[in-house]
């Protein structure tokens, strides 16, 4: 989960670009009631993903796995 719309967006862009497969989708209820959006991918890219987000300054709220139906907070 990232903190803004923009760094969704700027995550969108730098992640794509760099030929990963993520989906932009509304942060789930389970997580925060808040309306937002937030960035899915696979759990095998997590230490890419935090990689790619950090030098380019995006900051991350939050990594959630989905587990038998169940958001973890990692």
């Amino acid at each position: 989960m990232l903190e803004a719309i923009h760094y969704v967006i700027k995550g969108e862009k730098i992640l794509k670009g760099a030929g990963l497969a993520i989906d932009v989708i509304p942060v789930p209820r389970e997580i925060s009631s808040d309306c937002g959006m937030a960035l899915e991918f696979s759990c095998q890219e997590r230490d890419r993903v935090e990689q790619l987000l950090a030098d380019e300054d995006v900051t991350v709220v939050g990594i959630y796995a989905l587990r038998k139906g169940q958001y973890t907070k990692l």
